[in-house]
């Protein structure tokens, strides 16, 4: 980190104490304080264990947390930035390429930051939260694709907190393979800053990989018994570059389609210290993004012009009561969480061109997603000694009532007869309750974590005639509920502080989405439709995880790593299928959602950090998992969510609190054609890419962070962002899907 609270308290002491003291000694004592700056900061705590505050290296699994220095010193404009640097954390997003307002290509990049992958898995099997209260699930259907980092904001947040591995037993559904906690920044965090009791700073920015600008302003007042805090940020930027160079109007063309996009958000706090013992939190939040894009790869010699926009909005409203009591016998910590979000996605089409058939041009799209929800819980810890075991108890309740719907119209759906999907699941109550018990028992080095929740779940539609309408084969919607026990189970011993290994087992689970269970679409002219699943179950997982961490000084400074294996065995994966038919208007195909299939994924991952005394970090990282998934008729393929292996180094030279050099490298492997379904498909050659970055503190109150990326200007694909576009290996347009090559980012922040 370039300058912690930490360390700017420390350099303000110096520069006091120099003014007193003779030329000689002052240089002395100025190196030995900053000599102390350059040493490891204080043990992160994290909250994505569930636990209040814990310590990450007692946690049983792999934990990483980056910090809002962290994000600010890399410039990183959304998450896909801020986790650049985290090997086998995957933010997917494709190039925006969408394309007609049927067919595959339909949907390709309207999601942007779709989502966050895990071990191989992604999508709402990985569970996003914002302090503590998960994002809207993923969706897509036609020409809408909500993905659910349209709904976050880096600006806003204080750290982002990983956890790696199955989190059921403390989170429940869609804790499958990790978690991912976004927790927002505080007023105390910035009144801390100087020390006083108003805070207030101005960053603005530029990324040149898609001509974006922004700022973000922040402000923050207090004292003991009340502190409040405003967060705005705003940013304008165009499409991400390509190292395509064809800018013709067709589908072989290379280069980005023009795009230009606004986002903005909001945070708001209020802190109430009631005593020593007590706080309230109330925080209100919105984010919105606004996008509009011009399709110049869909033009054909029908189609002469193709339009899309698309607006995200989320609104959260929270209040979190804290209590902290060290002398209390039965509950030290207790945590109550009182929430309410709206969110809506809205994406619209527009197709320009000449009829064909029964394809009438023009022809629009437009298609709604909302996901609101409203809940709240209870956390609390409890300590206590029975003989000579240590206890930490962790246990809680969580409660949530969602609702989703969508709606959508276009050209010539004006009766919902069947033949559209204007309402492709009806407007649906998703409730859902849990109750969960950790107890983290220590004697002397060793840790026994024995944890279990319970979740119950309940999946219910409203009466809908539109629904009813299109579902002509008499098949109305159901109502599915069902529940889940998540047991885990983790030993935990600590050799010595240079050494912890730890084994654990885990079970994961994921409750099918409204759409999955409910939903209808019609098109037997056009030979296939589809039909609802009141019977579907929910997707399980059983993981077992053998690692080690630890803490070693050294006579030059001090050395941290991680190590785990992995193996999990998942099963019940939901999937569309094709379950009968011939793809004809006399026999048409008919799909659903069934439980499918079964995947095992296994894989090694670690991490090293050494600190040196004279300024200089090197760190490095990898993640290696390798997938495989069969299908219903136990045909076995690789697993084509799954990255290849990743590999991050890098350096640091910062030699007092001024300014700080770092390089980067980032290599991933080619990935393997046996690991997809069609192997004449394009699979992403090997890479690395080089970064640089640097920061120069210009005074207490004004710095400046530069940065570099893929300084070698090379030009490569992520496995990530094109898995699934069925790219052929000969095709001519292949470029399109590359990553921005040498691109430059800086910013500038000034706080008092």
């Amino acid at each position: 980190m370039f300058l912690s609270k930490k360390k700017l308290a420390l350099a303000m002491a110096v520069v006091l104490q120099q003014w007193a003291m003779t030329p000689a000694l002052a240089q002395q004592n100025t190196s030995l304080q900053l000599a102390a700056a350059n040493r490891p900061l204080d043990e992160v705590s994290v909250n994505s264990t569930r636990g209040i505050g814990g310590d990450i290296n007692r946690v049983a699994a792999t934990v990483s947390v980056i910090t809002a220095e962290e994000i600010e010193q890399q410039n990183a404009k959304d998450i896909k930035d801020a986790l650049r640097y985290e090997p086998g954390v995957e933010v997917r997003r494709s190039s925006y390429r969408v394309g007609g307002v049927t067919g595959a290509s339909a949907t390709m990049g309207r999601g942007g930051n779709e989502g966050i992958s895990i071990r191989g898995l992604d999508g709402n099997r990985v569970m996003l939260l914002e302090d503590g209260v998960a994002l809207p699930r993923a969706f897509s259907q036609g020409t809408l694709s909500a993905g659910r980092g349209a709904y976050t904001d880096t600006d806003l947040y204080q750290r982002i907190e990983i956890l790696r591995g199955p989190a059921s037993s403390m989170y429940g559904s869609d804790g499958l393979t990790g978690v991912v906690n976004f927790v927002t920044k505080d007023p105390q965090d910035l009144l801390n800053v100087f020390g006083k009791s108003s805070y207030f700073a101005l960053r603005p920015s530029y990324d040149s990989s898609d001509s974006s600008y922004g700022a973000t302003g922040t402000m923050a007042f207090g004292n003991e018994s009340v502190q409040g805090m405003l967060v705005l940020n705003a940013r304008h930027g165009n499409e991400t570059e390509t190292k395509g160079d064809n800018d013709s109007r067709s589908a072989n063309r290379t280069k980005a389609d023009p795009l230009t996009y606004n986002n903005r958000s909001a945070l708001g706090k209020l802190v109430f210290k009631i005593d020593p013992r007590n706080a309230i939190k109330l925080s209100v939040e919105t984010v919105e993004n606004r996008l509009r894009g011009d399709s110049l790869s869909a033009v054909t010699s029908v189609i002469s012009g193709y339009q899309s926009t698309s607006n995200v909005d989320s609104n959260k409203l929270q209040a979190i009561f804290e209590h902290d009591d060290a002398d209390n016998r039965v509950a030290q910590k207790l945590r109550a969480n009182l929430y309410y979000r709206d969110s809506r996605t809205q994406q619209y089409s527009s197709e320009s061109g000449t009829t064909v058939g029964a394809t009438v041009r023009p022809r629009y799209r437009d298609i709604t997603y909302k996901d609101d929800i409203f809940g709240g819980g209870v956390l609390a810890e409890s300590s206590f000694k029975t003989g000579a075991m240590q206890h930490k108890l962790t246990y809680g309740i969580d409660a949530s009532v969602a609702t989703l719907q969508m709606s959508a119209s276009g050209t010539g759906w004006t009766t919902c007869t069947g033949t559209q999907y204007c309402e492709y699941f009806p407007k649906t109550e998703y409730s859902v309750f849990g109750a969960y018990l950790q107890d983290d028992m220590r004697i002397g080095a060793l840790s026994v974590i024995p944890g279990l929740r319970y979740d119950g779940y309940k999946i219910k539609p409203e009466a809908s005639a539109k629904y009813d309408a299109q579902a002509v084969n008499g098949q109305p919607a159901a109502t599915s509920k069902d529940s889940a026990l998540s047991p885990r189970l983790a030993f935990i011993y600590e050799v010595s502080p240079a050494f912890a290994p730890y084994v654990q087992y885990a079970r994961g689970f994921r409750s099918p989405s409204p759409h999955e269970v409910n939903s209808y679409f019609n098109n037997a002219s056009q030979g296939y439709s589809q039909i609802a699943n009141p019977n579907l179950k929910a997707e399980t997982s059983n993981s077992y995880e053998l690692g080690f961490r630890g803490k070693l000084a050294t006579s030059v400074g001090n050395l941290s790593y991680s190590g785990a294996a992995y193996y999990g065995r998942y099963r019940n994966f939901i999937n569309l299928v094709a379950v009968s038919g011939a793809g004809t208007v006399a026999n048409p195909t008919i799909n659903q959602y069934i439980n499918a299939a079964k995947a095992t994924i296994r894989g090694v991952e670690g991490r090293l950090d050494w600190r040196l005394e004279n300024g200089l970090t090197l760190k490095s990282g990898f993640a290696y998992t390798k997938g495989t998934t069969t299908n219903q008729n136990g045909l076995e393929t690789g697993l084509e969510s799954v990255a290849p292996l990743s590999v991050v180094a890098g350096a640091r030279y910062e030699p007092n609190q001024v300014w700080f050099v770092q390089s980067d490298v980032i290599y991933n492997t080619a990935k393997k054609r046996e690991d997809i379904p069609t192997s004449t498909n394009f699979v992403s050659p090997s890479f690395f890419v080089f970064d640089l970055s640097t920061g120069y503190r210009f005074s207490k109150n004004a710095v400046l962070y530069a940065g570099i990326r893929n300084l070698f200007d090379r030009k490569y694909w992520s496995w990530t962002d094109m898995r699934g576009l069925s790219i052929a290996d000969s095709a001519t347009n292949k470029d399109a899907y590359t990553e921005p090559g040498r691109s430059f980012n800086l910013s500038m922040k000034f706080e008092y």
